[in-house]
C-alpha cells in the first residue's frame, strides 16, 4: 500500500465538527440496530456514513474487502442524547 493508493476526503464532515448531520445519525442507528455496536457521532459514525454512501454509490461492492475500525469515543455519545432520540 502506498500513499497514492489512499483517497482523503472531507465530504462527510456534515454540518461541522462535533455536529451530527442526518447521514451520521442514520449510520449510528443502523450500526446499533443491525450489529449491536454503539458509535459516537463526532468521528466514527461520520466515517461509517461515508462507507455506507460509498456502498450505495457502487464505489464499494461485495468483491471489496472492508475493515471498519471503531476507535472509541463512546462516553461522548451521552452529550448527544437529545439529537439522537427518536421523535
Amino acid at each position: 500500500l502506498e500513499w497514492d493508493d489512499l483517497t482523503l476526503t472531507s465530504d462527510y464532515i456534515g454540518p461541522g465538527y462535533a455536529q451530527a448531520g442526518p447521514e451520521c445519525v442514520e449510520a449510528l442507528r443502523m450500526m446499533a440496530e443491525l450489529e449491536g455496536m454503539i458509535l459516537e457521532p463526532i468521528y466514527t459514525a461520520k466515517a461509517l456514513a461515508a462507507l455506507i454512501d460509498h456502498v450505495r454509490k457502487g464505489l464499494l461492492t461485495s468483491r471489496d474487502t472492508v475493515l471498519f475500525m471503531h476507535t472509541g469515543g463512546l462516553p461522548e455519545l451521552f452529550n448527544y442524547a437529545d439529537e439522537l432520540k427518536r421523535v
